[in-house]
């Protein structure tokens, strides 16, 4: 038999790995292992106790884990890692150094944690401010905090599921909505914690949508503990992992105004060794086949990585590529690039800006945000909502007969009078940008139906109730202010809250939320109330029920409980 059908296939040492007893995403671990590597698992005796700080104490006790590190040390791995988030932060900062130190003295030449890997990752991206999402009941999550905290990782916000067993029942979609109700627009990345759920598929399309790295236990231990063995994890769009190994840095940096002093002088110098970059590019092209073949060919041959790309129709004869292009290539570089390997050399053909990150999220995305937060508002919100969507440099009502002959400025019909104009310097409008921003003003300005409410209380004040966009923080923070200060007791109120709670008041997962306001827009009731749980149908969640002092005596909560429960049964 020909020995060549069977190929050497020993990949260096493999990566031993102990876990907990109830450890269930096996598949969802080897997914981020290179081949050849091998994991060498073993588990924690099985004991029955509820998932909470006694069990992560218990697992996680010197003695049971020096057992379950020697276990695997016959196959001789590169690095032991103790796969368990809960059982890694427990013990405080100390603790984890404890563990390692354990796993080290049991004979491995290795040693990496889940908590320990998480702190890594934070020092590699240059994240200092974490969102936490875990399937953790509240004092375990503390813990968690307590541990970041010992680090100089800083916990802007936080949401639990509750659970004391099964997690490994939680769904890929459930996790989802956990990192959704999780983060903060002052984290600077979102942590999923516990290796017992599945997020391997979810990271990529979170990051995306979010604009900022999403970790995840299994993802942190096996980043940390195949770069502790000379290896690279597999991950693909994942923030994390593209970084390759700890200390890499993100792929956008901030420099000081002024501060050239580590810069080449000319530009195109910096090409495969300067500072990386993101920058928007827009190439005016034939219409033709192999066109656009040759564009991406050319880009990627230089070094470049292309990130996103879409088409714009222009003429008959013509398109408009707009791709977000990474890497160390130079802006002249780029440009040179793509010249070269079209054959062009009109002025407007190739134009490249610098991105913005945010812009990594996907257009349609991006669109829907846009119009949710221009819904209900004035004519000023239309126009930031339509300047953020063209990018444009400016944008306002243009004068009676207006229509400029120039591709840099478009002009748009809306039910506003007078119209709209929209200017910027960097790059012409498109027919496609036209169309998308037509298609904008008409879902931004369309009349939602039967959302809206009119209240008349008995004394004759006229209100109007719509259910909440999820944009009134401030508003809803004012009223919860009013509502305390009003107690009857008139001592100073010592609740706290965070915009993670005001967010769920506005936005309960699968429920209702409707807020209340005056003639002039003043905001002064609301009411949420979160959907029925399935495992517990005759479990009805109460209502939270607002109601502004001066409007209290009228039957207006009372009113507002009726409306959320017909909401919630629509």
């Amino acid at each position: 038999m020909d020995e060549q059908l069977f190929p050497e296939t020993r990949g260096g040492p493999g990566v031993g790995v102990v876990v907990p007893y109830d450890f269930a995403q096996d598949r969802e671990m080897w997914r981020w292992v290179p081949e050849p590597t091998s994991l060498h698992v073993t588990r924690t005796p099985f004991v029955a106790i509820p998932a909470d700080a006694g069990q992560a104490r218990l697992v996680s006790d010197p003695e049971m884990v020096r057992r379950a590190v020697q276990d695997v040390l016959l196959p001789e791995p590169g690095v032991v890692a103790y796969s368990c988030t809960s059982g890694s932060f427990v013990g405080g900062a100390e603790g984890e150094r404890a563990l390692r130190a354990v796993i080290r003295d049991a004979g491995a030449p290795q040693a990496v944690t889940t908590a320990g890997s998480l702190v890594e990752a934070c020092t590699a991206l240059g994240v200092d401010r974490l969102a936490l999402a875990t399937p953790y009941v509240d004092d375990l999550t503390d813990k968690l905090e307590g541990f970041l905290a010992a680090h100089g990782v800083g916990t802007v916000s936080r949401h639990g599921l509750g659970l004391l067993g099964h997690i490994w029942h939680v769904s890929p979609a459930e996790v989802v909505r956990a990192v959704r109700a999780a983060d903060h627009p002052d984290a600077e990345a979102v942590f999923v914690s516990c290796t017992n759920l599945p997020t391997y598929d979810v990271i990529a399309r979170l990051e995306r949508e979010l604009g900022k790295p999403v970790l995840t236990a299994n993802q942190v231990t096996m980043w940390a503990a195949l770069s502790a063995a000379g290896l690279s994890a597999v991950g693909p769009g994942q923030a994390l992992i593209e970084r390759r190994a700890p200390g890499d840095r993100p792929v956008l940096r901030v420099v000081a105004p002024g501060d050239t002093t580590d810069l080449p002088a000319d530009p195109d110098e910096m090409d495969g060794a300067g500072l990386p970059s993101l920058h928007k590019v827009r190439v005016r092209m034939p219409d033709e086949s192999g066109a656009l073949a040759r564009l991406t060919a050319a880009v990627a041959d230089a070094g470049g990585n292309i990130l996103s790309l879409s088409v714009h129709g222009q003429d008959s004869r013509s398109v408009v590529d707009e791709m977000l292009v990474g890497g160390t290539l130079s802006a002249a570089r780029l440009v040179a690039v793509i010249r070269g390997a079209l054959n062009t050399a009109g002025p407007d053909a190739v134009r490249v800006v610098p991105a913005d990150p945010h812009e990594l999220v996907d257009g349609p995305t991006r669109a829907l945000d846009l119009v949710a937060g221009c819904r209900g508002r004035d004519a000023a919100g239309l126009l930031e909502g339509l300047a953020a969507l063209l990018r444009a440099d400016e944008i306002d009502v243009a004068p009676a007969g207006t229509a400029p002959d120039d591709e840099h400025a478009l002009v748009l019909p809306t039910p506003l009078e007078p119209r709209m104009v929209a200017r910027r310097q960097w790059a012409p409008f498109t027919v496609t940008e036209r169309a998308r921003a037509e298609a904008f003003v008409r879902a931004a300005t369309a009349d939602a139906g039967r959302t809206a409410y009119e209240v008349l209380l008995p004394d004759g004040t006229e209100l109007v109730a719509s259910p909440a966009t999820g944009a009134e923080f401030a508003e809803l923070d004012t009223l919860v202010r009013a509502c305390l200060d009003a107690r009857p007791d008139g001592a100073p109120s010592d609740v706290e809250w965070t915009t993670a709670d005001l967010r769920a008041v506005l936005l309960p997962p699968g429920g209702a939320c409707m807020v209340v306001r005056t003639a002039d827009g003043t905001l002064v009731a609301a009411g949420s109330r979160p959907q029925t749980e399935e495992s517990d149908p005759a479990a009805v969640p109460e209502p939270v029920v607002m109601v502004h002092p001066q409007y209290r005596g009228h039957r207006l909560a009372e009113w507002l409980r009726r409306k959320l429960t017909t909401a919630i049964a629509a």
